[in-house]
């Protein structure tokens, strides 16, 4: 398998450099494929809107750090990450909205501490804006391990200024865009040193679709398989 993925390496790299227009989802979904192989691959949360695909969550090291950023009210994701691998992470959860009572409360019982912030190219606390970087740091959080993001456009200009100065093991990201603006950030993600496992198309849109990377220094310790990397291709 290996091998013949890699032989498609250059077409791939070929397709997607080439897709210029925001409508060619065509030609970007055609071109995606699994950079990693990750047996354990499952999807937690739920069967709709919500759910990631994740690369063995039961190898998650004790007392590891998940951030997950864009809660909406909703943290079916976070319980069953918790109870599948007996509350093994800490969770730090922001949203641009406080979250209602109910929320918090089984939050915090699935050791999650919440709050309201807008992620920002720049951090303004008086507005709660902030970057991602800022969040670790007024957090005391110098390790993420899990990285969860859902913020509805944000990421295309917040997520690599914090991918530069903070290394995680797995990233889940639902990206929202134009097929050149998905383009662009894979690109730059990859070139960062994180492999696709997965990827799901939105089924209400596709200008939005769930990616989810894993980095090279953390493929071994998730029992993952490298196979062919194309998205860190030269723009």
């Amino acid at each position: 398998m290996r091998l013949f993925s890699i032989t498609q390496v250059p077409l791939r790299r070929r397709t997607l450099a080439r897709i210029f227009k925001p409508n060619q989802y065509y030609l970007l979904y055609g071109s995606l494929a699994p950079e990693v192989f990750c047996p354990e691959k499952i999807r937690v949360g739920t069967v709709g809107d919500g759910g990631k695909w994740v690369c063995n969550p039961w190898k998650v090291p004790r007392d590891s750090v998940m951030f997950s950023l864009g809660l909406n009210n909703y943290i079916g994701f976070e319980e069953e990450w918790q109870k599948m691998t007996n509350n093994s992470n800490v969770l730090y959860g922001f949203d641009a909205a406080e979250q209602n009572p109910d929320t918090k409360n089984t939050y915090s019982n699935i050791r999650g501490t919440s709050r309201q912030a807008t992620i920002a190219v720049a951090s303004d606390p008086s507005k709660h804006k902030y970057t991602i970087e800022d969040l670790a740091r007024t957090s005391n959080i110098s390790d993420i391990e899990i990285l969860k993001i859902d913020i509805e456009g944000a990421e295309l200009t917040c997520l690599i200024p914090f991918l530069t100065k903070y290394q995680v093991c797995q990233i889940y990201l639902e990206l929202h865009g134009g097929a050149p603006e998905h383009v662009a950030l894979l690109n730059r993600i990859a070139h960062l040193g994180y492999r696709l496992f997965s990827y799901e198309i939105n089924g209400y849109s596709m200008s939005a679709c769930e990616y989810s990377f894993i980095h090279d220094k953390c493929i071994d310790k998730y029992g993952g398989m490298p196979i062919a990397n194309y998205l860190d291709f030269k723009v």
